[in-house]
């Protein structure tokens, strides 16, 4: 098959066209990669959440909480966890007879993620109980809740505090710190 001079130098130059700039791309993106797709090795944490109650000052209560969260691969990978332990409290009933409930008890929702080159935690803590049995309105639970959401940087090892509360029914203080430990 036989071509025609013009023929050729446009078959070139299409060529040529459409090459060098998938070659530049190449060349280039092995310098510019963006940070999130720079490849990390697998990581696994593990979070130690405690939830204390004080009383005037005076510590009453506390609670413990570990959650593992794994992965790895990108850079900005998220690595999620959920805790939840409570009970199922009807509350009430519909027209055809079906109970409802509402979970009561704690839940946490955490998730990390690399940012910047440093690990950053978000924590979701939310309790919810039921006030004593005499404090009913038309014979259903009234219930208190305590919410802690925070996102912060990891210093690993060592006990942060994720945040405190005032309970404004009581003189009762919450206080969540979480301790965060890479795992090997």
């Amino acid at each position: 098959m036989k071509r025609s001079l013009p023929a050729m130098i446009l078959s070139v130059a299409f060529v040529a066209f459409v090459i060098a700039p998938v070659r530049a791309q190449d060349a280039g993106s092995a310098k510019t990669l963006p940070a999130a797709q720079t490849q990390l090795p697998p990581h696994s944490f593990k979070l130690d959440y405690t939830l204390t109650e004080m009383q005037d000052g005076k510590k009453i209560n506390s609670r413990q909480y570990t959650l593992n969260l794994g992965g790895g691969g990108a850079n900005g990978q998220l690595w999620q966890g959920q805790l939840s332990v409570g009970t199922r409290v009807p509350v009430s009933t519909d027209t055809q007879g079906t109970a409802q409930y509402l979970d009561v008890g704690t839940k946490i929702n955490s998730s990390m993620q690399l940012r910047g080159g440093g690990e950053v935690l978000d924590t979701y803590c939310d309790v919810t109980s039921l006030v004593p049995d005499e404090a009913k309105i038309d014979g259903r639970p009234i219930l208190r809740t305590l919410t802690i959401h925070n996102s912060m940087p990891i210093a690993e090892t060592k006990s942060m505090l994720v945040g405190t509360a005032d309970d404004p029914n009581s003189n009762h203080e919450f206080q969540l710190d979480v301790t965060v430990t890479e795992l090997k």
